[in-house]
């Protein structure tokens, strides 16, 4: 009963306060001051005594969590010679009170030497132990789910390959990746992304139990998992399928109102990579395809697909160099006052004509700029050039009104990016001229820090328009709380008015919440004449088409600014 009672009353005392005031990678220590207060209870009658004992202990080790390795030995070498210092000193009075003769007390003596050195020398390994048994568990195993870390699991993969390449027996390679994990993260914060993790984890381990399987986190929002197909290749697909279907059930902490899902990749050895890198490679590359399909999807490598992404990195590559060589160039679309047909502005969009494939579709490098880094580069260069072109011919205030310039989500990621647009424009003495458009997905992705660096803009009197407008899932309560300018409406909208009701409504709509909002609107896309008199017909602000014009360079765009007559688009149009 002493023993259950000492351990009681020091966790009832301490206990929480450790938890809170110790990270979960020292967890272990918990059970090992669980077990001195066990010993101490042994051998101590009295309850003063073990909690004196204990206390000390708690204290060193609250000491040592804070502390570098230099301090944390230095202090424990400290209390060792504090010890040891006092045993010297103390020992011998001590055990001349059990004595008579002074051949008894040398006796005492050399036992008393044999015992310290003894004891030393089991302090000393048990030190050691801990400290390399520590290194090992941290070297092998993720800190926060204490599955293998990622190159465990790879050392473990290569003895699998080593072990049944010879057999000719297969084993797949899975890897599965949180969807929207940055999101969920900006969302409920990283100690509760870290809860959702270690769920998963959990969930992951009890669904292979039973499974020859390797489990590990190899990345931020990333697991791997290897498993020998002896149950049939069939049947463990089924089982990642479920655990997909199980996941989907875990709530996320603070917002049990959504749910999260994971996409997977799958590779299978031999048949797609016969090491371990390329085993990751193709599940990866499987993973992709995954990802590309929506939400918690599964996919197996595809070598057609595997070609398909390694044409996308030679592209990659390309854009770089094209970035370094100034093979990239802008052209500019304008924008016309719906009533007058009066220009109100250009908008600057970028092109790439590769040496041999030809040009690119925007959506593909802009895509690829994102995916590798690039996309700060690539608003970098489409900034300078557009206004070094227009400011160079005295087009831009004289003959153009406003220039337009598209960003990505990604522009507005860091504390830096508001800093990043100020340098961009920093030869402008008016920024009024400049509008910045972004799309309603860019805004969501991170809409407090969006909305801080466009409120930050705005006091510069920099513009700002909400690209694509109606194909996003911004609410007109979200609206309110940006600085925009203007919406622009989708293409895939225009393009059917009016003989479309559905779309004529939505743009009457969009149209109609822009004007209470006091917000300038502007359709993208226009090309008949009867959408033009629809729009008007509207009220619509302003228009952008092929109908009206095409994007041009800068030459050609100098040229049609010097000889526009708004009255003969206006007959035109009738």
């Amino acid at each position: 009963m002493r023993m259950s009672g000492v351990e009681d009353f020091w966790l009832r005392h301490n206990g929480s306060q450790y938890e809170d005031e110790v990270d979960s990678r020292l967890f272990y220590l918990t059970h090992r001051l669980k077990i001195h207060c066990i010993y101490a209870g042994l051998f101590c009658k009295r309850c003063i005594p073990c909690y004196l004992y204990i206390r000390l202990k708690y204290i060193i080790t609250i000491q040592e969590v804070s502390m570098s390795p230099f301090k944390s030995a230095l202090l424990r070498t400290c209390i060792y010679i504090l010890f040891g210092s006092l045993w010297i000193l103390y020992s011998d009075r001590f055990l001349a009170n059990f004595v008579d003769t002074t051949e008894a007390l040398t006796q005492l003596q050399t036992y008393k030497g044999w015992f310290f050195v003894v004891i030393t020398g089991l302090l000393f390994f048990y030190l050691m132990y801990s400290a390399l048994n520590r290194e090992r568990k941290l070297h092998e195993r993720d800190e926060l789910t204490g599955l293998l870390n990622r190159h465990m699991f790879q050392d473990e993969v290569n003895n699998w390959i080593r072990q049944y390449q010879d057999d000719e027996q297969a084993f797949l390679v899975a890897v599965l990746n949180i969807d929207d994990f940055r999101n969920i993260n900006h969302a409920v914060g990283h100690a509760n992304a870290d809860l959702l993790l270690k769920d998963i984890a959990t969930q992951i381990e009890a669904s292979f139990a039973c499974a020859p399987a390797l489990i590990a986190r190899t990345g931020g929002d990333e697991f791997s998992i290897a498993i020998h197909t002896t149950k049939g290749f069939e049947h463990h697909l089924e089982d990642i399928r479920e655990l997909q279907r199980k996941i989907k059930a875990i709530s996320i902490p603070n917002m049990p109102q959504l749910r999260t899902s994971i996409a997977a990749g799958i590779a299978v050895f031999p048949d797609d990579a016969s090491d371990v890198k390329s085993l990751q490679g193709a599940a990866n590359i499987a993973l992709e395809e995954a990802k590309e399909m929506g939400h918690g999807q599964l996919r197996l490598y595809d070598h057609v697909f595997g070609e398909s992404v390694h044409n996308r990195l030679q592209l990659s590559q390309d854009l770089q160099k094209a970035l370094e060589n100034n093979e990239l160039f802008v052209v500019y679309q304008p924008q016309f006052d719906t009533a007058s047909l009066q220009i109100t502005g250009v908008e600057a969009l970028l092109r790439w004509t590769h040496p041999e494939l030809g040009p690119i579709r925007p959506d593909v490098f802009i895509s690829l700029a994102e995916q590798q880094g690039l996309i700060a580069k690539v608003t970098d260069f489409v900034c300078e050039k557009a206004l070094q072109e227009l400011e160079s011919r005295t087009l831009l205030h004289r003959l153009i009104p406003r220039l337009s310039i598209n960003v990505s989500a990604l522009d507005f990621e860091g504390s830096a990016c508001a800093d990043a647009f100020q340098q961009r424009f920093s030869t402008l003495k008016d920024w009024s001229f400049i509008q910045l458009e972004l799309t309603e997905t860019a805004i969501m992705n991170n809409f407090e820090n969006t909305r801080r660096v466009l409120d930050r803009l705005r006091s510069a009197n920099v513009q700002v328009s909400i690209d694509d407008f109606g194909t996003g899932y911004s609410s007109l309560n979200l609206l309110r709380r940006l600085p925009v300018n203007e919406v622009k409406i989708d293409r895939s909208f225009i393009r059917d008015i009016p003989r479309s009701g559905e779309s004529s409504s939505i743009v009457r709509t969009v149209i109609a919440m822009a004007r209470s909002l006091k917000l300038r609107v502007i359709a993208e896309g226009v090309e008949t004449p009867a959408q033009i008199r629809f729009l008007q017909e509207e009220n619509c602000d302003e228009l952008q088409g092929f109908y009206l014009s095409k994007p041009m360079r800068i030459d050609a765009l100098e040229a049609f600014c010097k000889s526009y007559v708004p009255e003969k688009l206006a007959q035109h149009s009738v």
